[in-house]
C-alpha cells in the first residue's frame, strides 16, 4: 500500500466520515470504496483540507485548484523543494507558499507527515491512540513524530494533537507554539526541533507557551554532522546547542538530551514525578550488585541517598529477614507480597525529609496469573502506589524493565493512576533530578496558568481526560 492509501486508510480507521474524505487520483475511479475524482475541481464542495502527495513538479498545478477551490488549508507531504539545497526549488516553495497565503490558505509542511487530532479522526498513523489526551506534540521529524506518539502511548500517553510541520515554509514551529499554549485541551507540551528560521518569534512563542504549560524540547543537530543532517532534511538552520541551553533556561522550557530523556519528562510532567521538590531519595531495589549500581545511577543523577533511622530499619526488620538483606538506603530487598511492599512504603515515607521513592515494580502479572488476572493485579499494585502517596504526601516512582510481550498492564494502571513508571533506575533518577531543577529555575520567572505548581498527572475514564486531585 502507498503511502496515499496508509493516510486514507488512518482516517477510515479512526472513524473519519467516509463521505467527506474525497480521493484525487486521474488513473482510476475508485480508492478502497471510496470515489475518485480527476482533480481537485471536480470534487464536491467544500474542501476544507487538502493533502499534497503529488510530486514536487506538478505542486504548481494543485496550487491553483487550491485557489480556485477556495480550500482552508493544504497539507504538503510532498517533498523536494528548500531541503534538497536546490535554489530553484527552493524559489518554487516560496513562490507556492505566497500564493496559497494571498489566498488566504494557510500550509503545514511541505516536507511533513501532517496532523494527528484524534479528537476530529484525523491521523497519518491507523494504528496510534484513537482516545484523545491532554499532550500536544510538535515535531519537525514525521518519523520522529511517529515513534514518539507509539513509544510515549505505552507508556500511557495520549495526545491532544500532534503535528509533523517538515519544511516549515508557511506554520512554523512557534505558530504550533503559539496555539499549544491556549488550546484547553493541552496541559503539557514535548517537541522535537531541528532548527529555527526566525529566532525572535520562536523566543516570543516558547516562552508564553512554558508560562502556561511544561513545554520540553528535543534539539536536533546539535553537533556538526547533526547540523548538516538537519539541513538536508529540512532545510533548517540548526543554532548552536549553548545559545538553546540559554534559550530554555530563559524562558522555563525543560531540555532533554536525548529522545529517551523527551519519553522520560513527558512521562514525568503528567504524573506525581511533576511534584517532587526534595532530593532526598529512597530507593527500594533488588539485591546485591543492582542495589549497588541503583545507588550509584541514583547519585550520579544529583538525587542524595541517606541513611535511614533506626526506628525504621527496626520496623523493616519485623518483616525484612536479616540474612542477605539490607534495610538501609538503599533497601537490598526483594518485596514480592503487596503488603510488604506497601508496609515498606509507609516506613520510609514516614522518615523525615524525604522527597520521593523510587521503588522497583514486583512482577504484577505473577502476583495475579495471566489474562483477566494480570490485569486486575497490575490495577491493584497501582491503586497500592497512590493510596501510599495520597496518604504520605511523597510522590512515589516505579521502575519496572519492559516486558517484551506487548502492554504492559502495569504500566498503564499506574500511569491512570497517576503515578510515572521508568524502565531503569537510572532514567527515574535523571528525570526526577531533571525536574527538580526545572522547578529551581523557575523560580522568579512568570506563571501563566501556575505551570512550575501544578500537578499534571491524568486519570482517563473512556474517552475523557481528567487532572488527578
Amino acid at each position: 500500500m502507498g503511502l496515499g492509501g496508509m493516510l486514507q486508510t488512518g482516517l477510515m480507521e479512526f472513524g473519519f466520515d467516509r463521505s467527506r474524505i474525497y480521493p484525487v487520483n486521474p488513473k482510476t475511479s475508485e480508492v478502497s470504496g471510496l470515489t475518485c475524482y480527476p482533480t481537485l475541481l471536480d470534487t464536491p464542495d467544500p474542501v476544507d483540507y487538502v493533502v499534497s502527495l503529488v510530486p514536487a513538479r506538478v505542486v504548481p498545478g494543485l496550487v491553483e485548484q487550491c485557489v480556485e477551490k477556495d480550500v482552508r488549508c493544504v497539507h504538503f507531504f510532498t517533498a523536494g523543494f528548500s531541503e534538497t539545497g536546490d535554489p530553484e526549488m527552493a524559489n518554487v516553495e516560496r513562490e507556492m507558499i505566497a500564493t496559497l497565503r494571498a489566498a488566504g490558505i494557510r500550509t503545514v509542511g511541505p516536507n511533513c507527515l501532517g496532523l494527528y487530532l484524534p479528537d476530529a479522526g484525523l491521523s497519518f498513523g491507523a494504528d496510534f491512540p484513537k482516545t484523545p489526551g491532554n499532550m500536544f506534540l510538535l515535531s519537525q521529524s514525521g518519523w520522529n513524530a511517529g515513534g514518539i506518539i507509539r513509544s510515549v502511548a505505552a507508556r500511557g500517553i495520549r495526545f491532544s494533537k500532534a503535528i509533523s510541520y517538515g519544511n516549515g515554509a508557511d506554520l512554523k514551529a512557534h505558530d504550533f507554539l503559539d496555539y499549544a499554549a491556549s488550546d484547553p485541551s493541552t496541559s503539557a507540551v514535548m517537541a522535537y526541533i531541528e532548527g529555527v528560521g526566525d529566532g525572535r518569534a520562536f523566543f516570543e512563542a516558547l516562552k508564553r507557551c512554558a508560562a502556561e504549560k511544561p513545554t520540553i524540547l528535543l534539539k536536533g543537530g546539535i553537533t556538526d554532522a547533526g547540523a548538516r543532517a538537519a539541513s538536508s532534511h529540512t532545510a533548517s538552520l540548526a543554532g548552536s546547542i549553548e545559545l538553546f541551553d540559554a534559550l530554555c533556561a530563559q524562558v522555563g522550557a525543560l531540555r532533554a538530551e536525548t529522545m529517551d530523556d523527551l519519553h522520560d519528562l513527558a512521562v514525568g510532567v503528567s504524573t506525581s514525578a511533576a511534584r517532587v521538590r526534595e532530593r532526598e531519595t529512597v530507593l527500594i531495589g533488588g539485591p546485591g550488585g543492582f542495589a549497588v549500581l541503583s545507588a550509584d545511577d541514583t547519585a550520579k543523577a544529583g538525587l542524595r541517598l541517606a541513611r535511614l533511622p533506626d526506628w525504621a530499619r527496626d520496623e523493616l526488620h519485623e518483616f525484612v529477614p536479616v540474612a542477605g538483606s539490607s534495610v538501609d538506603n538503599p533497601l537490598d530487598v526483594m518485596l514480592r507480597a503487596p503488603g510488604h511492599l506497601e508496609r515498606a512504603l509507609r516506613i520510609v515515607t514516614r522518615t523525615a525529609g524525604t522527597g520521593v521513592v523510587l521503588s522497583t515494580s514486583p512482577d504484577a502479572g505473577g502476583a495475579g496469573g495471566h489474562g483477566g488476572d494480570q490485569t486486575a493485579a497490575a490495577g491493584e499494585w497501582a491503586a497500592m502506589l497512590r493510596r501510599v502517596e495520597d496518604d504520605s504526601g511523597v510522590p512515589v516512582v516505579a521502575v519496572r524493565p519492559p516486558s517484551g510481550g506487548g502492554p504492559d498492564p502495569f504500566v498503564e494502571a499506574a500511569f491512570e493512576h497517576g503515578i510515572s513508571v521508568f524502565p531503569t533506575v537510572a532514567r527515574a533518577a535523571r528525570t526526577v533530578s531533571t525536574l527538580i531543577t526545572w522547578r529551581e529555575q523557575r523560580e522568579g520567572l512568570p506563571v501563566g496558568a501556575d505551570a512550575a505548581q501544578t500537578t499534571f498527572g491524568t486519570r482517563r475514564t473512556g474517552s475523557s481526560v481528567r487532572h488527578s486531585p
